[in-house]
């Protein structure tokens, strides 16, 4: 089979450096933009339905997981509020989700600026280090600092912390080499060249160049360590639990609108703090592994 050379000649051209290649153009019929349409909106509703099921079933007046319009309460809102283990769970995922998120992100910002500033052309394996945990799966994670609590006497809490900034790093580290590759490494030369040392470049110039990155990381961080259930169910002890394990706990038992409503509170705070990330620096950036 010959091949024009014509044809060879536009493609070599294309390809060369420092010129754009055009993707090629898909002609859909107005008959295919409908089907395809309605494909992707079908899609949508199909993975979208079960969230809304159970937000409309948190506003159920009974104990069944059932929504009326005309009988929409509060009820199962009020039931978790007054229910001082889910309240005793909460508090305590808000604060082990704090403290893996800060100390995974004051890591992963050292990470990233040590991946993008001085790897060079070993950055790429530093990255594929750096993201290993995320491909570990938690339940492995979980054994291992299993068996690290029972070889040594080590608090439950700090186990916890462990794990959960285990398992936040890569996404932290992620989001910040983001905002790192967007700052000019002539900037900081400048700041050299004044006299000033590699840490107060880091803390006076870089971070706050960084910043919206660095926080938004930071709310990533603290929503991956809200809602696991791995690390938390294997080390966690009675009396000291987070939130998901104590839902876990409950729905063995019993099945009541208020996982509803817990789980619908979860949802909100997961959609604000992801408008507030899109707000600041957008979700590809920080999802960009």
């Amino acid at each position: 089979m010959r091949t024009d050379p014509s044809e060879t000649q536009n493609v070599v051209a294309a390809a060369r450096p420092g010129r754009a290649v055009e993707a090629p153009k898909v002609d859909l019929s107005g008959l295919g933009r409908v089907a395809f349409g309605l494909m992707i909106t079908l899609l949508y509703v199909f993975l979208l339905a079960p969230i809304l099921i159970v937000v409309f079933a948190s506003f159920s007046p009974t104990m069944s997981n059932t929504y009326a319009l005309s009988q929409a309460s509060l009820h199962w809102y009020r039931e978790f509020i007054g229910n001082s283990s889910f309240v005793s769970a909460f508090k305590f995922s808000l604060l082990l989700a704090l403290l893996a998120s800060f100390f995974a992100t004051i890591i992963g910002l050292l990470t990233s600026y040590a991946i993008v500033r001085f790897l060079g052309r070993a950055r790429t394996i530093g990255q594929s280090i750096a993201m290993l945990p995320m491909m570990v799966p938690h339940i492995l994670i979980s054994l291992s600092l299993l068996l690290l609590l029972t070889r040594f006497p080590l608090p439950e809490m700090s186990v916890l912390v462990i794990g959960h900034i285990l398992i936040c790093l890569p996404f932290t580290i992620a989001g910040i080499m983001a905002s790192l590759e967007g700052v000019d490494p002539d900037i900081e030369a400048a700041a050299y060249t004044l006299g000033a040392n590699r840490l107060r470049v880091l803390w006076e110039v870089t971070v706050p160049l960084v910043a919206p990155g660095v926080l938004s990381a930071a709310i990533f961080a603290f929503i991956i360590s809200f809602g696991d259930v791995y690390i938390a169910l294997f080390i966690s002890g009675p009396g000291v639990t987070t939130l998901p394990v104590e839902i876990f706990s409950y729905v063995q038992w019993e099945s009541s609108p208020v996982i509803a409503a817990i789980t619908t509170v979860q949802i909100v705070m997961i959609i604000l703090f992801g408008l507030f990330i899109e707000r600041l620096v957008g979700l590809r950036s920080v999802m960009r592994i």
